[in-house]
């Protein structure tokens, strides 16, 4: 399936799917505590954004130049998106809330596929078991590891979007343990 194709036949689909590789792939449910940590990342988002010329969005697909469709667990978009829009028009910054059936995809397929849009900065995998976030930053053409933060204490520098995330926002009170802990 091409993107446009996808596209008009997600749009009479009950059910929400990304394109992988011309294939369309059913979303699964997650966790509470994958929809936790993702209601708290896009809560956070939302707060920093405000006033900015930005939006921060939870079911707003992300069109990639290798032609697949991904959705983020949550992002931050400084484009212009119109509100009719149904993909992100300049996603700045994303965030996948990992678990142990998305592992390879979010730590390989996603690096690849949101390392094809020019526009995103950061991508943040954001482990929903224990304290730990992955920051992957834009490198000329592609993604890569700038690091990885353990201690409830740490800071997101989100220069893109002006804004600072803190772990403890992202865990709250929900803190799972910690590698070490």
């Amino acid at each position: 399936m091409t993107v446009d194709e996808f596209l008009a036949w997600e749009a009479r689909q009950e059910l929400k799917y990304e394109l992988v590789d011309g294939q369309p792939v059913m979303m699964t449910g997650g966790t509470a505590a994958h929809d936790t940590v993702r209601g708290s990342i896009y809560a956070q988002f939302r707060q920093a954004v405000r006033g900015r010329p930005c939006r921060a969005f939870l079911d707003m697909k992300v069109v990639c130049q290798n032609g697949n469709v991904r959705y983020p667990d949550a992002q931050i978009d400084c484009g212009s998106t119109r509100d009719r829009d149904i993909a992100a028009a300049g996603p700045v910054v994303v965030a996948e809330v990992v678990s142990p059936s998305s592992t390879v995809t979010d730590y390989i397929a996603k690096v690849r596929d949101y390392g094809t849009v020019r526009t995103i900065s950061t991508y943040l995998i954001v482990r929903q078991d224990e304290v730990e976030v992955t920051v992957l930053r834009r490198e000329g053409d592609r993604l890569e590891l700038s690091e990885v933060l353990r201690d409830v204490t740490d800071m997101i520098d989100l220069p893109e979007a002006g804004i600072r995330l803190g772990l403890a926002d992202i865990y709250g009170d929900d803190t799972p343990s910690t590698p070490n802990g």
